[in-house]
């Protein structure tokens, strides 16, 4: 467990264990589902460690591969670290899931900021787990793109970035075949993730979203909920430890 931070003006809202339960958040149980989240964090921490990067995105072909629970997951993985701090902003601005994910009572984010409804440090919640800091994504917008375009944005990707020098920025990011709003993002970003799921991420939109992305630093790729077990002789596991990471070209 980190040392904890002591949040004097970011709203702290206690999650209870059975939503992280219910919503497969797996990153804090002691079993091999975190275990995969937990291999995940290292490959991507070790290349963040190396290249000087502070921030990466989550992003899928299409919506409902687990994008933004993965996203959660791994952003808590990182709040878990002694030497660092998170920061998770859910930038699905059309479709914002991560306070869903944690059962957040509705409440102004990052849509609202980017209007100029709302001050960043009354904007950030506190979940109280480990040194975690989320920015939710606010009330569902129209203009994502633009606003995702702005010089609002791209001021706070610099805020957030300077304010502590520990801090690991991961952002949820909207579906790249949904519209040009996770291309808006590649310029603040240092890399991207993408986000497939066995079964369902068919190989053309596959190949399309690495079109797309091919002027961005893609870290790697993520295999989510796949149907074979780790071995020959490991039995069929539960829904969240099916996750296999593609990091860096490898399986």
């Amino acid at each position: 467990m980190p040392g904890q931070i002591r949040y004097t003006r970011t709203r702290r809202v206690q999650i209870a264990p059975a939503v992280l339960e219910r919503h497969r958040i797996a990153a804090l149980a002691n079993d091999d589902t975190a275990d995969a989240f937990r291999l995940l964090r290292t490959q991507v921490l070790m290349q963040m460690r190396q290249k000087g990067w502070q921030t990466v995105a989550l992003t899928s072909p299409n919506k409902g591969v687990g994008k933004s629970t993965l996203a959660l997951n791994l952003a808590l993985s990182f709040a878990m670290e002694v030497d660092h701090t998170a920061l998770l902003v859910d930038a699905d601005l059309r479709d914002p899931d991560v306070g869903a994910l944690l059962e957040l009572p509705p409440s102004p984010g990052l849509a609202d900021y980017l209007v100029g409804s709302g001050a960043i440090e009354d904007l950030l919640i506190h979940p109280g787990i480990g040194n975690l800091v989320i920015l939710p994504g606010g009330s569902p917008v129209a203009n994502t793109s633009e606003l995702l375009r702005s010089p609002m944005m791209s001021d706070l990707v610099t805020e957030l970035r300077g304010r502590y020098s520990d801090r690991l920025i991961v952002f949820d990011v909207p579906p790249i075949l949904a519209g040009a709003d996770t291309l808006a993002l590649s310029a603040y970003v240092d890399a991207t993730i993408l986000v497939v799921e066995e079964g369902r991420t068919t190989p053309e939109d596959f190949s399309r979203a690495r079109e797309l992305l091919a002027g961005c630093t893609v870290m790697g790729i993520v295999l989510n909920k796949s149907r074979n077990a780790a071995s020959p002789d490991a039995p069929r596991r539960s829904w969240t430890s099916r996750l296999r990471a593609a990091l860096g070209g490898t399986d």
